[in-house]
């Protein structure tokens, strides 16, 4: 039986996985339409993707689940389907890799930085279906990713610890200053999670490697907890009618080992990344 994720990041670095979204386009599948329903549509191909990634050496396993919201999949009608949809990302998980595996279940932000017209009592119930929903198949912790406001991050957190004592890792989507989009500094706002009880707090998406390198550099040594950092594979260029991200897997092998020179606990990708770039 594998230790506590807590236990496990006090002895060691881990390995985590990198995009699901970008790499079902890089496979073909199209934009527009919901890649959370493909949990329930085309399991298989989900379990590929978390296959590939364990494979690669990945052992935080993200659930498909970054968009599984009712304000999110409303627009695909499918806001009926919200526990179904988040219940099957953790079983689709959990089938597809070792036991040595944490599967975390993905938890995304539904302001996304411009949203100011969603009221907290709308958010609330979103993220509380969406919570309840992975919490009812005991994954092994909760990622809160690519937050932008500190407002909103604490409000996820403040319901999981309403009812769950599971590990929460916490990060935020970051532009050139190292400052959240509600006005908070970084080091301001990982102690508010902290004293909120979050377990991991950290970065992803947005940035390439060096954005997030020098959000770190900035703050120093002001974060007490350990840290999470997904990059994106650099900024993406888009070419031919596609988003290409350039950054090669060499390039993020190298940009892995500064984040763990820096105290990152936990190392992987978010969009434009792919297995090649975990491994």
């Amino acid at each position: 039986m594998k230790p506590d994720l807590r236990e496990a990041l006090g002895s060691r670095i881990l390995t985590g996985d990198g995009a699901m979204g970008t790499f079902l386009y890089q496979m073909g599948f199209p934009v527009g339409v919901s890649y959370e329903e493909f949990n329930i549509l085309k399991p298989n191909v989900i379990a590929d993707v978390h296959r590939r990634y364990y494979e690669a050496g990945a052992r935080i396993i993200e659930t498909n689940t970054f968009s599984a919201n009712r304000e999110s999949l409303i627009r695909y009608g499918l806001d009926s389907d919200v526990a179904a949809i988040n219940k099957a990302g953790v079983q689709i998980a959990r089938s597809a890799v070792g036991s040595d595996a944490y599967v975390v279940g993905a938890i995304g932000s539904i302001r996304a930085g411009k949203r100011k017209n969603i009221r907290s009592h709308h958010l609330k119930q979103s993220f509380q279906q969406q919570i309840d929903g992975l919490l009812s198949e005991e994954v092994d912790g909760l990622l809160l990713e690519t937050f932008y406001d500190l407002e909103e991050a604490l409000l996820v957190l403040k319901l999981v610890r309403q009812q769950s004592a599971v590990p929460v890792l916490c990060q935020f989507a970051i532009e050139k200053e190292a400052v959240t989009q509600d006005g908070h500094t970084l080091a301001f706002a990982f102690e508010r999670l902290k004293e909120e009880g979050a377990d991991v707090v950290g970065f992803n998406c947005r940035s390439g490697p060096n954005g997030i390198l020098r959000a770190i550099d900035a703050i120093g040594a002001e974060v007490s907890l350990p840290m999470s950092i997904f990059p994106n594979a650099g900024i993406p260029d888009y070419v031919d009618g596609k988003y290409l991200y350039t950054a090669t897997p060499e390039y993020f092998a190298e940009s892995a080992r500064k984040f763990a020179d820096r105290g990152a606990r936990i190392i992987g990708g978010c969009c434009g990344t792919t297995p090649e770039h975990i491994a």
